[in-house]
């Protein structure tokens, strides 16, 4: 009966973490940072295998998943930017792509009754590299080296590259969605 609960209960604290997480990179605690954004990658991973594996898929746990998710990734950009690891554009894209995309599922919900937004293939893409940024930031934070520095420049392409491609992805499929 306890296992029932074992996916929702890993999504929750993945959700509470992210305060404490922005605390962390304020106070330039990079190492507990990155320790903080591993285990909440781990949990992610653990509590869909589990939810899986378990069979407790639910709407809870289909709601505050993505919501968790998506509260530790705005958090960590909110604070890299702040800390002026990552540039403020970064962060104006990666918000704006946000807001353009939860304001056009509300418009298509309210005028349109659509229901279902499933996230796109780009869309994924785009998450995936914004994740590695993340992880290149704090590991370069951490560990300051030519080849992280490196490799934290080829993350921020590919992550700036792929959030525009996929902000304007979603706009093309909710403007068909919206005229279909």
């Amino acid at each position: 009966m306890v296992l029932r609960h074992l996916p929702n209960a890993l999504t929750f604290i993945r959700l509470l973490a992210s305060p404490f997480l922005l605390w962390l990179l304020l106070q330039s605690r990079f190492r507990e940072a990155l320790g903080l954004v591993l285990l909440g990658a781990l949990t992610d991973w653990f509590d869909g295998f589990a939810a899986r594996r378990l069979n407790v898929s639910g709407k809870i746990g289909a709601v505050f998943d993505p919501l968790a998710d998506k509260a530790m990734l705005v958090t960590l950009f909110i604070a890299l930017a702040i800390i002026k690891l990552i540039p403020a554009w970064l962060l104006a894209l990666v918000i704006g792509r946000d807001l353009v995309i939860v304001t056009g599922a509300l418009l298509l919900r309210a005028f349109r009754h659509a229901r279902e937004f499933l996230p796109s293939t780009l869309g994924k893409i785009s998450t995936f590299f914004q994740l590695v940024l993340v992880l290149m930031v704090l590991l370069s934070a951490c560990f300051p080296s030519r080849i992280f520095f490196l490799m934290q420049m080829c993350a921020l392409a590919l992550s700036t590259f792929f959030t525009a491609a996929s902000g304007l992805d979603y706009v093309r499929q909710g403007i068909q969605m919206a005229t279909s």
